[in-house]
């Protein structure tokens, strides 16, 4: 008789153990860490990236869309915004700030490639519309390129400059006339 009663009780004090033993292990924090900044794709970019430009600019990578453009006033939710978050598209995958001073020179996106015979239907504006409407209204130069297994480093070089370049801001005096003002007095010599 003493058999069955040791086998429950050895049972129960196994199940009590095993349960002890799972509650401790879930109690405890569990992380793993990322071996890489950026995925494949970014990284293989932001190489060719590094070469194009030198040491004019400093590389940021994935800097969130939020800390770069805030809407004005407070409306609330901004749509555009949103439509950003929902698609999971909530930061810029590189930003370029001016080497002497870290100012802001402009964003990168990367596009990534769809097929032809991919079919969706628009339900109102995609990421990339929505991003470029979006900076186009702050007033932050946003270059967006196909992403893809090879980048030239001269089409690279072109953009960044085509992006940043400051163009006199023109003035419209009171008798319609256009007169430009010079942002910056390295543009004097020329």
């Amino acid at each position: 008789m003493m058999t069955p009663f040791l086998i429950v009780m050895g049972g129960s004090l196994l199940w009590f153990l095993y349960h002890l033993l799972k509650r401790r292990q879930s109690g405890r924090l569990s992380y793993v860490r990322q071996d890489f900044l950026m995925p494949p794709e970014d990284r293989l970019f932001y190489r060719s990236l590094k070469d194009a430009i030198g040491d004019d600019y400093v590389i940021f990578g994935r800097i969130p869309i939020d800390d770069l453009i805030v809407p004005r006033g407070n409306r609330g939710s901004d749509p555009l915004l949103q439509t950003l978050h929902d698609q999971g598209d909530s930061h810029f995958p590189f930003v370029l700030c001016r080497n002497e001073d870290l100012s802001i020179a402009c964003a990168i996106q990367l596009i990534q490639h769809r097929s032809v015979s991919t079919n969706r239907k628009k339900q109102g504006p995609n990421a990339e519309s929505a991003l470029k409407s979006i900076c186009v209204a702050a007033g932050l130069p946003l270059i967006q390129m196909e992403a893809g297994p090879y980048y030239d480093r001269v089409d690279i070089r072109e953009a960044v400059a085509e992006a940043v370049r400051r163009e006199p801001l023109f003035i419209i005096e009171s008798d319609g006339r256009k007169e430009p003002k010079i942002t910056t007095l390295d543009r004097l010599d020329h």
